[in-house]
């Protein structure tokens, strides 16, 4: 009977070690890493969650919106366009539209299972609308970089009607390669992340991390 109390508490330690770790706490840099796991062979009916080598990646909170660490215009993108997927799961190609005339753009890198990315599509709209009344349009161009196009598809299909249908997207292969090159990314870069040109393709503020609400004065700032 002496041993019991004892038992009981190496099984307590054990059980605590097995504890899925928790994300941690919401911030405006929080980030989920890009995994080139492969996805499970059936298509799902909805965004699954990241693989088991994905992880929730916090990092310190921001201080300025935009990346310094790189000087401003130095980023290119590559001429070679990624792919364009609707939600039958069709594949074409479709070029990434230059800038008309004196139109901004805007880049989001995104994928299906990343939580932040979703979350904040409605914000990244409205930011577009906020810019275009006062006076700096801008288009916005959202980029996969799923690696199964089968989750992709899903993603859009369990979309509501005004919700995001189709999307560029980058496969894993020689294009993506290029274009995360281009723009100093990691090869799984943490998502999500956005790359915003003026309209003659130079970059004026790279974001890692979320958008949040108090970021648009910083935004227009750096597009006037």
């Amino acid at each position: 009977m002496g041993r019991l109390p004892a038992l009981i508490l190496g099984a307590a330690v054990v059980a605590s070690c097995n504890d899925p770790v928790k994300p941690g706490a919401g911030g405006r840099s929080e980030q989920i890493v890009a995994s080139n796991a492969p996805s499970a062979p059936n298509t799902p009916t909805a965004p699954s969650a990241p693989s088991a080598n994905a992880e929730h990646a916090p990092s310190a909170p921001r201080g300025a919106l935009c990346d310094t660490s790189v000087a401003p215009n130095a980023r290119v993108v590559p001429k070679s366009a990624p792919a364009f997927v609707d939600a039958t799961g069709a594949v074409s190609d479709r070029a990434l539209a230059a800038p008309a005339g004196k139109r901004a753009q805007w880049i989001s890198f995104f994928a299906s299972w990343c939580g932040p990315c979703k979350e904040e599509f409605p914000r990244i709209h409205d930011f577009a609308k906020r810019l275009e009344a006062s006076g700096v349009p801008i288009d916005v161009t959202f980029i996969s970089i799923d690696d199964d196009l089968r989750q992709l598809t899903a993603f859009f299909a369990a979309q509501p009607d005004a919700g995001m249908k189709s999307s560029y997207w980058l496969k894993d292969g020689p294009v993506r390669t290029a274009w995360l090159a281009s723009l100093k990314m990691k090869s799984d870069p943490p998502l999500p992340e956005h790359a915003i040109f003026d309209a003659k393709w130079r970059l004026k503020c790279f974001v890692s991390g979320a958008i949040e609400d108090g970021d648009y004065a910083a935004l227009a700032q750096a597009l006037r």
